[in-house]
């Protein structure tokens, strides 16, 4: 991220018992990538326009540990292309939570893309254990891509049942949602890749 212009700052005074100032500090960034523009808020001890800090390695910018909230908020823009539209969709919505936080609706949804793909391939009966099985049975996924949906199941099971004392971490959202991949890989987006192999060579050979 680029910085446009030098942050707008805001000092306020703490009181009850807090030493020091607080600053407030709102900039303005354009990515690198896109080269679309995000605004970024923060809460920092010192004033980030105060070149005296350059000494100490900071930029003016918000650090790691500040929790800067930015907008919009930093996601994976991930896309499914050769899978089908409702549960493309809700893959990249998983992405979405998790990139925000929502680890617990990330896996929840993770869970749900694989009951979906499922139910899309005809296997309706059961629970979604059930629907893992019959995936790998039919030879639409390999075991170790089975193992991989059931890990998914476990992980979203508790929001999908509403037990939710137990907390998702992120690092453990962001696992799952690869595995999904793995799953859409396997189901949808391989073989979409190999028709379209296979027609070139086609069309190629057809040519000569």
């Amino acid at each position: 991220m680029t910085p446009v212009g030098k942050p707008i700052v805001n000092r306020r005074h703490v009181r009850y018992g807090a030493t020091g100032d607080e600053y407030i500090a709102d900039a303005a960034y354009t990515c690198d990538g896109c080269k679309r523009m995000s605004v970024v808020t923060w809460t920092t001890s010192y004033d980030p326009n105060d070149s005296t800090w350059n000494s100490y390695g900071r930029d003016g910018g918000p650090e790691p540990y500040e929790n800067a909230r930015w907008s919009p908020s930093p996601s994976h823009q991930m896309e499914f292309p050769d899978v089908p539209e409702a549960i493309a969709g809700a893959a990249s919505e998983a992405w979405t939570c998790h990139a925000v936080g929502a680890t617990r609706g990330a896996a929840a949804l993770a869970r749900a893309v694989v009951e979906a793909t499922a139910k899309a391939k005809g296997i309706t009966q059961g629970q979604i254990m059930a629907k893992i099985d019959k995936l790998a049975a039919t030879g639409l996924i390999r075991p170790a891509v089975a193992d991989q949906a059931h890990e998914i199941r476990h992980l979203g099971n508790d929001a999908a049942h509403g037990d939710l004392a137990e907390a998702v971490s992120k690092e453990d959202s962001e696992e799952g949602l690869n595995l999904m991949g793995e799953v859409l890989n396997e189901v949808w987006q391989a073989p979409a890749r190999q028709e379209r192999l296979a027609a070139a060579r086609k069309a190629r050979s057809e040519g000569r």
